[in-house]
């Protein structure tokens, strides 16, 4: 509705077609679904397009990892909305991903049975997952050697996954040489599926520094202000971090309100 009245007043817009992507796992019976953050960057999972084929660094921030999956799609024809997380027995029985405790602690024998093929896919060979998700099995079977290789070398050679500190922050330290490497190799082989969400939009009415929403020309609105969502985000298509949406509206509130005076 702000924005609605905002545009009917001549305001310009902008980012309208960004958000805080974020990727999500959903879940059968919950309305929402769940997003997927630190799992992400834990050693011994890929993410991968219907090609079976990698298309970024999977530690990355949420955000980058949103647009990832978009710029891909562009690329290659949607072929990777959704995509797919992909782990063997070992990071099952150690790691969590999405709703899944690890198996040390939550069995596949203790998972919901309509969970099964609607949550998770399981198979004993990577052949028969890629099957059974429509996803290339040759591509998949290349990328997870190509994997084990660089989890071997400690260096991911094609998106540099755990070469930052914020990879490796996410990462498991107990492995070596790369905490966020780790070879796929142990069946049976697990697969989720991974839609591109987001946490809500970037694109809103575009404001000055004083947070007076402008024309497209530039000029500013008498009296017509704007902050937190309902502007276009102040930090563009970045995410500098946690309250970056909830920091710039404090600010440019306080900055609106000494304005507003200045100007009664």
């Amino acid at each position: 509705a702000a924005l609605e009245a905002g545009m009917a007043a001549g305001a310009a817009t902008d980012l309208l077609e960004w958000a805080w992507w974020a990727p999500t796992i959903a879940v059968v019976g919950e309305d929402k679904p769940r997003g997927v953050f630190a799992e992400r960057a834990f050693p011994g999972a890929i993410v991968v397009n219907s090609l079976g084929k990698r298309f970024c660094n999977e530690a990355q921030g949420y955000l980058e990892f949103g647009d990832a999956m978009y710029k891909d799609r562009d690329a290659t024809g949607g072929k990777n909305v959704p995509a797919w997380c992909i782990f063997d027995a070992h990071f099952r029985f150690n790691y969590a991903m999405g709703p899944l405790m690890p198996a040390q602690i939550m069995p596949d024998s203790r998972l919901r049975k309509e969970w099964l093929g609607s949550v998770y896919w399981k198979a004993d060979t990577l052949d028969e997952l890629a099957r059974q998700i429509g996803v290339d099995p040759a591509g998949l079977n290349d990328t997870v050697a190509k994997m084990n290789a660089y989890a071997s070398s400690g260096k991911d050679a094609d998106f540099g996954r755990g070469d930052s500190v914020f990879d490796r922050y996410y990462g498991d330290v107990n492995v070596k040489p790369n905490p966020c490497l780790a070879p796929i190799q142990k069946g049976p082989f697990y697969a989720m599926r991974m839609d591109a969400g987001d946490i809500g939009t970037k694109g809103g009415l575009l404001t000055d520094a004083h947070a007076r929403v402008v024309r497209a020309d530039g000029s500013a609105i008498e009296g017509l202000y704007a902050i937190g969502n309902t502007s276009a985000s102040v930090m563009g298509t970045a995410y500098p971090g946690a309250g970056a949406t909830i920091g710039p509206a404090m600010t440019f509130g306080y900055i609106a309100a000494h304005h507003i005076a200045a100007n009664a």
